[in-house]
């Protein structure tokens, strides 16, 4: 049975015990790491492409332009590629228009966009991009675009082969002309330096000649660092990181853990001390009432031993207890144990004893006829 006791004793189950505690806060730990690192990535990681649409606006100016809102979704200080994408009708007024400009502007978030209206444009009308305000204006980029030249003959060939695909409306005669508009674009940190909206206008002389089916923005994140790791090592990260904050978490409990026990520790040593001295107080009286209800010895009767034939003596004394600290004792003269020691003594002397028995006798006697000595526990006597 002594591997069962062993396992059995208190120091094991108090083993036990911590480990359970240990297991179970570590498990709780952990999950708070796990949440902490997925608040941590979506903070700390952006999107990786942010894409809007803009519905451009005809009539409004002397050029079309559309917005649209980004929603908070760009952060401060990381780097953004822009581009707009347009989806052009390769028409004959398109091909004929040559080299148009696009313009973009990222707004502050405390823009108020304009209401549309239906007031025909002027000639000398100026953009709209032109009408915003610089505090409005994050960043500004004008880029030119043109759809690409075919000859008119290896045009022809193309429709001609791809006749069938046209005509099931699998193949359209359009082209999208992607433009890059920024690159590696950063922002300052604070809520009014990241950008709100997008505007987006095209712009062709003094005319809306070109036609567009539709217009998008992309803004794609250029990550570096950390970001790159944590978005192209999504696992590897997670583990790491996981493990970096359960590691921080358990090494800060324990921490705190050992200043809370040392604390209550040392709070507990205190009353434990003060519990020790009360105790050993009420041992000291115990044992001083223990010593005053013992008899002292010089205060105890006894029988003194005598020469010869001679009757020992006995030492006797009375106590009359008056209060603990004051106390009076009477003692009584040494007097032989039997009162026939008197008449051994007579018959003796006249039988013609030796004078030693008679010397004792007579001894004896003056010793009997002494008074009683009282003595205090102060340590005066007074003798009658």
């Amino acid at each position: 049975m002594k591997p069962v006791r062993i396992a059995t004793s208190k120091p094991a189950r108090q083993t036990y015990l911590n480990t359970l505690l240990f297991m179970i806060a570590s498990a709780i730990l952990l999950s708070v790491a796990i949440v902490a690192y997925i608040l941590f990535y979506l903070n700390y990681v952006p999107q990786m492409g942010i894409k809007r649409i803009i519905h451009l606006q005809y009539g409004d100016g002397p050029h079309p332009y559309g917005m649209a809102a980004l929603e908070s979704s760009l952060i401060s200080e990381q780097a953004y590629d822009i581009t707009v994408s347009l989806h052009v009708p390769r028409s004959p007024i398109n091909l004929e228009r040559g080299n148009f400009m696009l313009s973009l502007s990222l707004l502050a978030p405390s823009y108020s966009p304009p209401i549309p209206t239906t007031i025909l444009p002027s000639i000398h009308q100026k953009p709209l991009s032109s009408n915003l305000i610089k505090a409005d204006i994050l960043f500004t980029s004008r880029r030119p675009a043109l759809l690409t030249y075919t000859s008119p003959l290896i045009a022809l060939g193309e429709r001609i082969f791809y006749l069938p695909l046209y005509i099931l409306g699998l193949r359209h005669e359009s082209e999208v002309l992607i433009v890059p508009m920024a690159e590696s674009t950063k922002f300052k940190r604070g809520y009014k330096n990241i950008p709100g909206y997008v505007f987006v206008e095209i712009q062709s002389g003094n005319k809306q000649e070109v036609q567009v089916y539709d217009v998008h923005v992309h803004l794609t994140a250029r990550f570096g660092g950390l970001r790159w790791m944590m978005y192209n090592w999504k696992l590897t990260s997670f583990v790491v990181f996981v493990g970096a904050f359960w590691f921080a978490e358990v090494l800060w409990s324990v921490f705190g853990w050992v200043i809370l026990r040392s604390f209550f520790g040392a709070s507990k040593r205190a009353l434990d001390e003060e519990v020790k001295n009360g105790e050993g107080i009420e041992e000291a009286k115990e044992e001083l009432e223990m010593e005053m209800d013992d008899p002292d010895l010089s205060d105890t009767p006894r029988t003194f031993p005598t020469f010869g034939r001679q009757v020992p003596l006995r030492y006797e004394l009375k106590v009359k207890d008056e209060d603990l600290e004051n106390y009076v004792i009477d003692e009584t003269a040494i007097q032989p144990l039997a009162a026939e020691a008197d008449d051994e003594s007579e018959s003796e002397d006249l039988g013609g004893k030796s004078g030693r028995d008679s010397g004792i006798g007579t001894s004896s006697s003056k010793g009997g006829d002494r008074g009683v000595l009282r003595r205090r526990s102060k340590g005066k006597g007074v003798v009658n």
